[in-house]
């Protein structure tokens, strides 16, 4: 790849390392934690965009028809993040590229202490809505959601293949109309 690979996040070095492992990229492990000021520079994915055909052993899970986003999953994955049970991570693929990475989290202790690894590793989040929280710049977009009764995700999604996507949807919506 282009560029070198810096980790989303600190907590999310088992789906990088799930990534290295299906496609043979090396991943370096930041070695700090990040302020909040240098989130706009360094949170990117270099393998975000990557073809689903140099990703080896996913299996499908779903497709979400509407969206035209198709998701996998690891079977071999190891199911923890910093230290913290997570119960799955989703690879979704839109045109064949991949383009977010799903995790989702069940207990409130799990929430929070992913919570507290985002929050360390990349300082205050936004908020984008009630239960939602952020980090952007133009390469990626960060969302950690949590719902009540102790559930949460974390998606880290390409910002321009998700731009592409709604363009998409948009031209089709007025072609209909």
């Amino acid at each position: 790849m282009k560029h070198c690979l810096l980790l989303l996040l600190p907590l999310l070095s088992a789906v990088s390392g799930s990534v290295q492992a299906a496609t043979g990229t090396p991943t370096p492990h930041a070695s700090s934690v990040l302020r909040s000021k240098e989130v706009a520079a360094d949170l990117r994915a270099t393998w975000l965009g990557t073809p689903l055909k140099r990703f080896k052993h996913l299996v499908p899970e779903r497709r979400a028809t509407a969206s035209q986003i198709s998701y996998f999953t690891r079977p071999d994955e190891a199911l923890t993040i910093g230290g913290y049970p997570v119960t799955g991570i989703s690879y979704g693929f839109y045109k064949g590229l991949l383009c977010c990475v799903e995790v989702r989290v069940l207990g409130p202790v799990n929430c929070q202490g992913i919570y507290s690894l985002l929050t360390r590793a990349y300082g205050p989040s936004q908020v984008a809505a009630t239960s939602a929280q952020q980090w952007t710049n133009p390469q990626v977009r960060l969302l950690y959601t949590e719902m009540p009764k102790g559930y949460a995700t974390v998606i880290v999604a390409s910002t321009p293949l998700v731009a592409q996507y709604h363009a998409a949807r948009q031209a089709a919506s007025n072609e209909a109309a």
